[in-house]
Parts: structure tokens; sequence; C-alpha cells
């Protein structure tokens, strides 16, 4: 099985630019931007990656599935496979089989694909976790409880954005991770661990902030293809949905640094 690198980024001239801009103490949003620019031709393929856009498909069915009569009969017929009482632990699980079963048909992985995976099982656990209170609820259709809450406009639309800031955040982690810790130690950008982590934590939260654009599309998009697809979501409508809100994920995190450049 092959897999698909995203790019030798820090070989390039741009790339050489987000060096010298962490160097050089430039925030966060400055460096988002650059790093986004710089990965431009690295993300060229991605509404053609097989990983990230079923990732998005098994986003839109869990919320499909919330107004079913049979919620996990609908997710097994696109390949979420759980027990009738089932934990957020086996609904993680058969997210990750589903992803990996859905990758094996077209022979290759993608370091992308990847990154989506840990991006809907977080998003997925977000948003199912505090309606349990516990990861093995005493409840047997606690599940199904849970998940019959993921159906509305306003909760896809939380859920996307969870998505979203985790795949975003993760992205620029992927390019950006092995460039900051050469910046770590006396004399360095970052002295400490701790100015490290606060630089992490800071990306994570221009990642959150900006995915609330996405949130207010999804909540949008969903509640319109819903009504006009009578209660289901395409595959089609699934694929148009992912291309669209990257982008306009990708847009916002580069309108937020020119915002704090002003």
């Amino acid at each position: 099985m092959g897999h698909v690198r995203l790019g030798l980024l820090p070989r390039s001239k741009a790339w050489k630019e987000v060096v010298g801009l962490i160097a050089a103490g430039a925030d966060v949003p400055q460096v988002a931007n650059a790093t986004i620019s710089a990965a431009e031709k690295a993300f060229s393929f991605v509404l053609q990656d097989l990983g990230y856009t079923q990732a998005v498909w098994l986003m839109t069915q869990l919320a499909v599935a919330a107004k079913k009569q049979d919620p996990l009969g609908h997710l097994g017929s696109v390949g979420v496979v759980l027990p009738q009482e089932a934990t957020l632990p086996d609904v993680t699980t058969a997210l990750v089989e589903a992803m990996d079963r859905a990758t094996q048909v077209s022979a290759r992985r993608s370091d992308l694909g990847e990154l989506a995976v840990r991006a809907l099982v977080g998003a997925a656990a977000d948003a199912l976790g505090p309606r349990l209170h516990t990861l093995f609820p005493s409840d047997p259709l606690a599940m199904q409880a849970a998940l019959s809450t993921l159906g509305t406009p306003r909760a896809f639309g939380e859920f996307s954005r969870g998505f979203y800031a985790r795949l975003a955040n993760e992205s620029l982690q992927y390019f950006l991770s092995k460039t900051l810790n050469t910046q770590l130690g006396e004399g360095m950008r970052f002295a400490t661990l701790n100015q490290k982590a606060q630089f992490d934590a800071a990306l994570q939260t221009h990642t959150r902030e900006a995915s609330l654009i996405v949130e207010t599309f999804s909540s949008e998009w969903f509640s319109k293809h819903r009504f006009e697809e009578k209660g289901e979501i395409s595959r089609r409508s699934s694929d148009g949905f992912a291309g669209y809100a990257l982008t306009k994920m990708k847009d916002e995190l580069k309108a937020g640094a020119r915002s704090d450049a002003r």
C-alpha cells in the first residue's frame, strides 16, 4: 500500500520565510499564514484525497443517523459498525476502522488522510462525551440517545467546527513541528519547553477561533441540504461541502493574520 506524503516544505524558499518568522519571534497568526502559503502546493490534492473526503462524509452521516428510526443501522450501512450497547470507545474505534476500510480500497494512504482520521475521532469524542458523562455508561441505550442529539443544524455546526479546528491545528503542526523543535533552547525563540507549549496552545486557540466561520456555514448548509434531500445527505453534497468548508477555513486563517497585523 502506497503512502502519500504532503511535501518537503523545508527545502522551499517559502518555507525559509516561515523559519525566519519563527526565529524572529513573529506571532502565531503570522506564522500560521506563512505556513499555509508555503503549503499550498502540498495541499493541492486535498479535494481528491479519499481520507479527507471520507472523514467529512462520515461526519455528515453521524448527523443524518441522529434522526433515523434505526441510527445504528444507518451508520452500519456507511461502514461504521456499532454494537447495540455502544460506548464512546466503540464509536471512535468504529470510525477508525471505517476510515481504514475506505482507504484500503484505493490502496493508498496519505498523511492528510491520517490527520483527518484523528480530527474526526477527536471531534466525535468532544461532541458525544459531554452527553454521556462517562466512557462506559450504565444505560445500554445511552450512546443512541447521545447520537440522537447530533441531528440538529446547531449540533452539526458545532461538530463540524470541532473537526476543522482540529484538522487545521494538526496540519499546521505537521509542517511546523520539526522547525519549532530546532528553535528550542537558550538563545533560541523558545528558551524553555514551557514557552514552546505556550506557542502550541496559542496555535490551537488561533485555529479554534478561525473555525467559528465554519460552524456558521455548516449549520446553514446542513439545514438546507437535509431538507432538500429529504433527511439524507448524498456523497456528492458531502464532497462539495468538504471543498468549500476547507477553503473558508483557510481563508479565515489568512484573514486572521491580516487583521492581527493591522
